[in-house]
């Protein structure tokens, strides 16, 4: 009989594999077998093993922290890596996490954190219940940070000389932690070099703890996952470094992902996080909260969701948002502090389809709008106010929008108009006067002393007239005279040489950039640009600016082609959402604001306004007006007035055309 036989043949070994045949049909005796002796060396350590399971079944469903021996706890994690679905891995009793139980403290194992705090005693010199790092002379125990103060641990490094602490000893002496030796193995896939490298388990090789948390999208499946070997240009997961099975672990908890222990995944870690948060002390939590956890479980970024939840006052936001007695909407939002984390939270909200999508700088100026209202004292510059900016102001936008959302450029230029009203009622105010009060040459006065406010004082000042706020009051209005600033061509092309051959420049700089320079477009028509405005035909691209299609030429037909397919690529924000925008901004859901890209421009020495002139300029001195307004979707008043300044005459251009010959 062999050795195998003789353990296996005993009363006890029997017994426990007629309990775990019925606790778990699906296993094979070879396989229960093998983890007994992965549990236990020994024969005897198997038969104490056989006889404690057998004693106390429930040791392997859960109870397994108070289990007498260590063998048990070895059992029941080889019997989850054989397969077992009944066998429950137990967790600390003190923390709830499933980590590894070290030896029993008052009965019950727990894991290496929590015994370190159920061993920690009040300190002798502090006062503080924390765990002991050293004794004092007395006997009396020292934590941690008293022992660090503590003039014993101080001496003269051997490394600078000066007194320090002492963080290690070396050959020729104390060191201290700026002169401590580290490693000299660098990572193997970033090639960095510190104190915080270890052995990997995956791959035998020096793994720094960076590279160990470090979330990639795996170049050979092209899932999220957590890097595991390959290097940082060709990541590779668990499955595709390794795809033997018996090699990884599980989670604890969705049982489906591979790694080297048995914790709770990133996924599942977060899961349980999030549920703490959204979780109201009444114990239900709202629809929309729990639409928007299963968006951030199943993101392509779960570290970046969890990295999220550690910023400052983004808790705290939530659990205000989850404790809210009112049903979740953009009104109740409305009501709480603003603040950058709201605003986050509520564009996550829109992504997830938790909340429905709203023009938020529409919004945002109805607010403001209300807030310029509310510092009205005199009731007569209150109704005009109100009269102007809710009334005309802002109602003349709404019928421009035609359905679309506001752009930057229109925000700013109502709040100025806003602003300059609001500042000519204020000035009226500390001189005691009204609308109705004021004369021709208090108005001049204001123009004088207030060139800032003067054009867009007179808009409000003809408005005021116009309703009978105001009489007896001329505000001359200004037209535009033509470009500002120089138009030169030979400035323009070199720039658009330098956009169509410079690979080093961004993709969205370098095509936002051309579409200025070669079509006149205005900032805010190209961050309004969707994919939508892109279209093909056979080996042709067309971008549609206005009601008639531009055939792109080449190279630019393949930048916008470029950018369409790398737009926004996957894993790269908190949520993952497939944006309609050619021109995505870094808020969910919302284009690249005017401001951000005018930046870009003005970092390539490209000035938006004076290319544009320029290009919009030699455009309207070779083409028709409306020709000119329907390809580039400007306004045909616009186009008249471009090519009156250009000098273009296209008075007999109809003439022409008729007297073509017919194909």
């Amino acid at each position: 009989m062999t050795k195998r036989q003789d353990w296996a043949a005993g009363e006890e070994v029997r017994t426990l594999l007629t309990l775990l045949s019925e606790l778990e049909p699906a296993l094979g005796q070879e396989a229960l077998l093998g983890a007994i002796g992965q549990a236990a060396a020994r024969p005897d350590g198997r038969r104490r093993l056989a006889r404690d399971v057998t004693r106390r079944p429930e040791l392997l469903t859960g109870q397994g922290m108070f289990a007498d021996s260590p063998s048990v706890l070895r059992f029941i994690d080889a019997l989850v890596d054989a397969g077992a679905s009944a066998v429950i891995v137990p967790s600390c009793p003190r923390c709830g996490k499933q980590r590894k139980l070290g030896p029993p403290v008052d009965g019950v194992r727990i894991c290496h954190g929590c015994r370190a705090k159920a061993r920690a005693l009040p300190c002798g010199r502090c006062g503080k219940t924390r765990p002991t790092a050293r004794r004092h002379d007395n006997g009396h125990p020292l934590c941690q940070n008293c022992w660090h103060q503590d003039p014993r641990s101080w001496k003269p490094c051997t490394g600078c000389g000066n007194n320090r602490r002492v963080a290690a000893v070396t050959p020729d002496g104390p060191v201290c932690q700026n002169c401590r030796p580290g490693h000299d193995l660098p990572c193997t896939l970033c090639g960095t070099t510190g104190s915080r490298i270890g052995i990997s388990r995956a791959i035998s090789k020096p793994v720094c703890e960076r590279c160990r948390q470090r979330w990639i999208i795996c170049s050979a499946c092209g899932t999220g996952a957590v890097l595991k070997g390959g290097t940082l240009d060709k990541p590779l997961c668990a499955s595709c470094l390794n795809p033997d099975p018996a090699f990884w672990k599980r989670c604890s908890t969705c049982r489906t992902t591979w790694q080297l222990s048995t914790a709770q995944c990133t996924r599942c870690s977060l899961d349980r996080k999030l549920k703490d948060i959204f979780a109201p002390p009444s114990g239900t939590t709202l629809p929309a909260l729990d639409q928007l956890r299963e968006a951030l479980v199943q993101s392509d970024r779960p570290d970046s969701v969890d990295t999220w939840l550690t910023r400052h006052g983004v808790r705290t936001t939530l659990r205000d948002v989850a404790r809210g007695r009112r049903r979740l909407s953009h009104d109740f939002l409305d009501t709480m502090p603003p603040s950058l984390t709201l605003n986050h939270l509520r564009a996550m909200l829109v992504v997830s389809g938790a909340l429905p999508r709203r023009d938020e700088l529409l919004a945002g100026l109805e607010t403001w709008i209300d807030q310029a209202l509310a510092s009205r004292s005199l009731p007569e510059h209150h109704r005009a106010l109100h009269g102007y900016a809710v009334w005309h102001q802002l109602r003349r936008l709404r019928g421009r929008l035609h359905g679309n959302p506001v752009t930057d450029q229109q925000a700013r230029n109502l709040r100025q108009q806003i602003t300059a009203a609001t500042a000519f009622l204020d000035w009226l105010e500390d001189r005691e006067l009204t609308l109705q009060t004021c004369t021709q040459a208090d108005l001049d006065l204001w123009r004088t002393d207030h060139p800032g406010h003067r054009q867009r004082s007179a808009n409000f000042v003809r408005w005021a007239v116009t309703h009978r706020h105001a009489s007896r009051l001329t505000a001359p209005s200004t037209r535009w005279s033509g470009p500002a600033g120089p138009l030169d061509q030979d400035r323009r092309w070199s720039d658009a040489r330098r956009l169509l051959h410079d690979d080093a420049c961004p993709l969205v700089t370098r095509t936002a950039g051309l579409l200025v320079l070669l079509y006149a477009q205005k900032l805010s028509d190209i961050t309004a640009l969707t994919v939508k405005h892109v279209r093909h035909h056979g080996d042709r691209t067309f971008l549609h600016l206005g009601s008639r299609p531009i055939v792109l030429p080449n190279p630019l037909d393949e930048l916008v082609d470029e950018l369409v397919a790398t737009r926004r690529p996957p894993g790269s924000g908190v949520l993952h959402e497939e944006s309609g925008w050619l021109f995505p901004g870094h808020r969910r859901g919302l284009p690249l604001t005017e401001g951000a890209l005018a930046r870009r421009l003005h970092a390539l020495g490209i000035t938006p306004r004076h290319s544009r002139n320029t290009a919009l300029f030699a455009l309207a001195a070779e083409l028709p007006a409306a020709i000119l307004a329907k390809t580039l979707g400007i306004h045909i008043q616009s186009a008249v007035q471009w090519q009156k300044i250009a000098a273009g005459d296209w008075n007999s251009y109809a003439a022409d055309i008729s007297q073509r010959p017919r194909a």
